[in-house]
């Protein structure tokens, strides 16, 4: 049956599924259209028990709400109103409304609150970087908005921040307007609104208040959605809760109390978090003026020469605000802008499991990086080797890199933008003997274990030790992550040398070919020429055999140089093959689903813990549980760390590493090598060339020496131009055994020896010439089959261009 004022359970195609929550006096129910699968949250004004409960007072503050969101506020991170069709269904939900106050239509925000996320074990400690800055960047716009309309909402809490499904990520999106209230420069309200943790202290000991109320709501989320806790002693009740942040200086951001009613005044937000360094020291500047304890001074710096005159700061303003000659400057919203603007490049160190991070700008250089990991690691600047992840565009860090392209705002939390080694290291990638970064909270009960915590001491312990647990097991993923990129880096880089080294080979045995090519053409030469008999016997000895001798030492260092290209590509593809098989080491596979730490184990743990926390049922056992995980932890650590896998997978890597050194050290040495006998056996061709016309130039056909003018010193006869010994007798390699038998039958003088004089007249061929002569000429110069000891070695012959080229240089 259903009771007054309860929506039925369909109205048309709607169907009501659940309750979503509760406002500050509304209850908030999910309805979705069964044809369109449309889904709305609809805002209704809550039922008391009493009917007589419901004031006048409390009627205006819904309507204000309904017009607010539905006339006025249009902001991508405020809730937005939809319209619901058909128009029956709003009406048949006005029909079930208490005193037909107006239904509130909003878009369905699935996420869930910010409480929700707040909740989860895993952010105990604070949410991930990239989540608090959508928060602070959401509440900003939100908050900015509604103060410009004049507009102060009084009521910021986890519970008022939803979250809208957009993409593949998460919008907060602010709601709940029922406390806000339009503030003009007298308008302000004394009445006690709000949910007290959130509250700003003027709102419970002033009479009057304005926007700035909001800013500490700000504040406060802020450093819970960094540390996971409020930041002044949030277990205390109201009284002393107002009289120590009362006694809170400007610089103090929180407030703890220990196990012996001790408090201490914080300036920085607890180490236990998983933000970034430098983000963090920006976001105390930052909490300082939201956390104000003087609403005047709330939000605002003192006025300096550093604000240029006339420039407004890059926020919205009460009237009140402004102060023409004052002494103040609004920057609670301008600094969050500069500070959420920042670009924060994330580098993990794996030498000694470090997370390191600076402010880039388009002018930071790497030499700023390096000096930066050095002063945190102790790294030289020189031996420091920068890794990129796989999610970098860029293959690697050059010298032309900059920092400012490394930086990744898309990346997933708790992965580095750049992962850093230590060139130098022999031994191992990952230091040796880590040290464990044990929180204090945990060290303390520790040394006393048997103490009995207070409920506000357990849960910051056993928080403590979840974080403690899971930041062993993300460093230990990190570590397994930063190894194997190592390795992918490395193997890229071995197989970026594929290619050069088959130019390398490819290279060399083209100079072993053209050696044994001009092996070949000395030993023809020689044997053309002395069976001519045309050269003194002695001074052509001594030719042949320096020609033979150069022609062995070439030889055999190129023969040497072809056996260290051999080795050099033997090691290569071992070194290549060792290589990717370390990649496929068994800790490289799937290391980033495996809970090392048994971290399910430890949740459970932790919520065991916090409800009997939450039931007040503790006693002096009750950390038992989370110091016996921690324990655990600690010697799984050991393990892992120590395991001879592990060990060995860096050594490995390592010497792989080395060798490849040594390898392109080698390689080097070849190339330089290559290029030197290319342009030795370059030169040697052409000696040998020179050397063969010089011994041919100083005699003519008949053995007689030749004058320095070219001119026959044959007992004064008429001069004639130098003599060009026959190409058949000079070089009967090219010759083919038909032409030599022509040559040497009808062109030769009356000794048998052909003679062409260069510039003079040639003498017509014979018209009478026998077969007989021709055969017999033949018969006898008839020497080896050179076209068929040319065509074997064609392939040599080929190789042998790129040196005739070079001689072509050398000669010009």
């Amino acid at each position: 049956m259903i009771k007054p004022f309860e929506d039925p359970p369909q109205i048309g195609e709607w169907c009501r599924e659940k309750r979503l929550g509760n406002g500050g006096f509304g209850v908030v129910t999910l309805w979705r259209n069964k044809q369109t699968q449309q889904a709305v949250a609809i805002k209704k004004f809550h039922i008391l028990q009493d009917r007589s409960e419901i004031t006048d007072k409390h009627c205006e503050r819904w309507r204000n709400e309904v017009k607010l969101m539905t006339e006025t506020v249009q902001n991508d991170h405020i809730v937005r109103t939809v319209d619901v069709q058909p128009r029956a269904f709003i009406e048949e939900l006005l029909r079930s409304s208490a005193n037909g106050l107006p239904v509130l239509c909003m878009e369905y925000c699935e996420g869930g609150d910010l409480r929700r996320v707040l909740n989860r074990v895993e952010n105990c400690s604070g949410l991930r970087e990239q989540d608090v800055r959508d928060v602070l960047r959401s509440l900003r716009s939100a908050i900015a908005y509604l103060h410009s309309l004049k507009i102060t909402h009084r009521d910021i809490k986890p519970e008022n921040l939803v979250l809208k499904q957009h993409g593949d990520r998460f919008i907060y999106k602010l709601t709940d307007l029922g406390y806000a209230k339009a503030l003009d420069k007298q308008s302000l309200n004394a009445s006690l609104v709000g949910t007290v943790e959130y509250i700003a202290p003027d709102l419970i000991y002033c009479d009057r208040y304005n926007c700035s109320v909001d800013y500490w709501s700000m504040g406060v989320i802020g450093f819970e959605i960094v540390t996971g806790v409020r930041p002044f002693i949030p277990h205390a009740p109201i009284t002393r809760w107002m009289m120590h942040v009362q006694q809170k200086k400007s610089a103090d951001i929180a407030i703890t109390e220990d196990n012996r009613e001790n408090y201490t005044y914080h300036t920085e937000i607890f180490a236990e978090n998983h933000i970034s360094t430098c983000l963090r020291k920006q976001l105390e500047r930052w909490l300082m003026l939201a956390l104000e304890w003087n609403p005047k001074q709330r939000g605002y710096v003192p006025y300096s020469a550093t604000v240029a005159e006339g420039t407004p700061p890059k926020s919205v303003t009460f009237a009140e605000d402004s102060r023409p000659g004052g002494s103040t400057v609004l920057k609670i919203f301008s600094l969050l802008d500069q500070i959420l603007e920042k670009r924060i490049l994330v580098l993990f160190s794996l030498h000694d499991c470090r997370w390191i991070d600076l402010e880039v700008t388009p002018d930071t250089s790497m030499a700023v990086v390096r000096e930066h990991v050095y002063q945190l690691t102790g790294i030289p600047v020189d031996e420091i080797e920068f890794i990129l992840p796989l999610e970098q565009k860029q293959p690697r860090v050059g010298s032309d890199t900059r920092p400012y392209d490394l930086y990744l705002p898309e990346l997933q939390s708790g992965k580095p933008m750049v992962y850093v080694a230590h060139r130098a290291s022999r031994e191992s990638i990952v230091q040796r003997d880590l040290k464990p970064r044990i929180p204090k909270s945990i060290t303390d009960v520790f040394q006393n274990i048997k103490v009995k915590l207070k409920p506000h001491m357990l849960r910051q312990f056993i928080a403590n030790a979840y974080y403690f647990i899971a930041n062993e097991q993300r460093l230990y993923v990190l570590l397994l992550d930063g190894v194997r990129n190592y390795g992918l880096t490395l193997n890229d880089a071995i197989a970026r040398r594929k290619e050069e080294i088959g130019r390398m080979n490819k290279v060399v045995y083209g100079i072993v070919g053209g050696v044994e090519y001009h092996k070949l053409t000395v030993s023809h030469t020689r044997d053309a020429l002395n069976a001519g008999k045309r050269i003194p016997s002695a001074s052509f000895e001594t030719a042949s055999h320096q020609w033979e001798e150069k022609c062995s030492r070439v030889e055999t260092n190129v023969r040497k140089l072809a056996e260290m290209a051999d080795k050099i590509s033997k090691r290569y593809e071992s070194v290549l093959k060792r290589s990717r098989d370390a990649l496929r080491h068994a800790l490289l596979q799937d290391y980033e689903q495996q809970d090392y730490f048994g971290l399910k184990t430890v949740e459970g743990r932790y919520e065991q813990t916090r409800a009997r926390i939450l039931e007040k049922i503790t006693n002096e056992k009750s950390h038992m549980d989370m110091s016996q995980a921690v324990y655990e932890c600690l010697k799984r650590r050991d393990v892992l760390l120590r395991d001879a896998g592990f060990i060995e997978l860096q050594r490995q890597l390592l010497d792989v590493r080395h060798e490849m050194q040594e390898i392109e050290k080698v390689l080097e040495k070849v190339v330089e090598l290559t290029e030197k006998y290319k342009r030795e056996l370059a030169r040697l061709t052409l000696e040998h060339q020179d050397e063969v016309w010089k011994m041919l130039s100083t005699v003519d056909s008949n053995g007689q020496a030749v004058t320095a003018n070219g001119t026959l010193s044959n007992g004064g006869g008429t001069p004639h131009g130098p003599c060009i010994a026959d190409i058949d007798d000079m070089v009967p390699v090219f010759a083919s055994a038909k032409t030599r038998s022509i040559a040497g039958s009808s062109i030769a003088s009356s000794n048998g020896t052909p003679k062409f004089l260069l510039g003079g007249p040639m003498t017509p061929l014979p018209s009478t010439v026998t077969n007989g002569s021709i055969e017999g000429h033949h018969r006898e110069e008839e020497g080896p089959n050179v076209d068929e000891l040319i065509a074997a070695n064609e392939t040599l012959i080929m190789t042998t261009n790129d040196l005739l080229s070079d001689s072509l240089l050398i000669l010009k």
